[in-house]
């Protein structure tokens, strides 16, 4: 059962991420990703989904107008080495911090996959002279660098960490989809030039966007979720200090960007479906304040690194949930893995609803027992 005296703080939390219904954003797709840093993007789905339970007003369409019309939203290697999707303003400085890591990250892997750095120049090079014309399919990226004599049969993950390393250099990012295959394009064409900050400023400027989107949150969240090396975390620490207040409550050493807002009293209990990978479930070091043995059980369930949606009522994950798209109709059904009051199912129906505004379809909504699922909601 939750800890009744850790409420004030999930409810914090809630608020900072934008899942509360007065916090919610009635705000474009960019300022949306902006105003939680970014958006884990690992499935380009899962992106949508975090972008619909902060939003009021979007639609699917609108987030993949975004990324391929408007070029609005960025999707590329982040943290953790991993795919996130980032406002287009933000992709430089973002990358001017976590390129130099995700290299290091990759540096014995490039080793084993026989890429020195003469082959990895003139890979880049290959690549550069390919999409000069813009997007191209990562099947033909595949057969230009064949073709150029940089890779060899059998080719394996030795493109995809190519490409990987591209990214980190700030040369490339993900483009749209070209048939069922995802496409790449240099980042110089499809985002504008910005001014963001750099160095110690770019630094400082994260630990803002994470303090502000992640509050109240330790120093020690913070390196969990960036995954920066301890002087970067301290150099950032240092220059965002004056604007931090320390955060009462029987968790000591978690602060907040300014102090912290309260909403409202809420009339029910604040109900989320949250998606794969949803940022809220990625932000902490440690997440026993987000839910029991269960819910990290759930979370973790079948394995690969793959985060799983949950059931969020205060803050606190009760159950799992899954959609499936039957014809032209949603169902999605939850499962509890502990009681999930009646009180709440107003707040699943609201939740579900807006899934069907959000993917312009009819859903409904049914409770049944939990089981495994292979595959993210669409």
């Amino acid at each position: 059962m939750p800890d009744k005296t850790l409420l004030p703080l999930r409810l914090a939390r809630l608020r900072s991420q934008h899942l509360t219904d007065p916090s919610r954003l009635d705000a474009d797709v960019a300022a949306v990703t902006r105003a939680v840093c970014v958006i884990q993007a690992q499935s380009f789905d899962a992106a949508r989904h975090q972008i619909r339970v902060r939003s009021t007003g979007l639609i699917a369409a609108d987030v993949d107008r975004a990324f391929e019309e408007e070029r609005s939203v960025v999707r590329t290697w982040l943290m953790r080495g991993t795919w996130h999707l980032c406002a287009a303003d933000d992709a430089r400085w973002l990358v001017s911090i976590f390129g130099p890591v995700i290299e290091q990250l990759g540096v014995a892997r490039l080793r084993s996959l026989g890429l020195d750095s003469s082959t990895l120049s003139r890979g880049v090079a290959v690549i550069r002279k390919a999409l000069a014309g813009g997007p191209m399919a990562r099947r033909e990226i595949r057969r230009r660098l064949l073709s150029a004599g940089v890779l060899e049969e059998p080719v394996g993950q030795t493109m995809m960490h190519l490409i990987f390393h591209a990214a980190a250099l700030g040369v490339v990012c993900s483009g749209p989809r070209i048939g069922r295959d995802e496409s790449f394009v240099l980042l110089d064409d499809w985002v504008p030039q910005s001014k963001g900050p750099r160095g110690e400023a770019a630094l400082a400027e994260l630990a803002r966007r994470y303090f502000a989107a992640y509050g109240p949150a330790s120093e020690s969240d913070f390196a969990a979720w960036s995954h920066l090396k301890k002087a970067m975390i301290r150099t950032a620490m240092t220059a965002v200090a004056p604007d931090l207040v320390a955060y009462p409550g029987p968790v000591r050493g978690l602060w907040t960007l300014g102090p912290a807002s309260v909403d409202p009293e809420a009339k029910g209990p604040v109900v989320r479906l949250l998606g794969h990978f949803d940022t809220f479930l990625l932000g902490y070091r440690r997440r026993e304040h987000l839910g029991g043995p269960e819910a990290e059980a759930w979370i973790h369930r079948g394995g690969g690194g793959w985060i799983r949606p949950v059931v969020c009522v205060d803050g606190w994950i009760l159950g799992g949930w899954l959609m499936e798209q039957t014809g032209k109709e949603i169902e999605v059904k939850v499962m509890p893995f502990d009681r999930i009051s009646r009180r709440a199912d107003p707040g699943i129906g609201r939740e579900v609803a807006s899934i069907g505004r959000f993917l312009e379809r009819p859903a409904r909504w049914s409770r049944g027992p939990l089981v495994g699922f292979d595959s993210a909601p669409t």
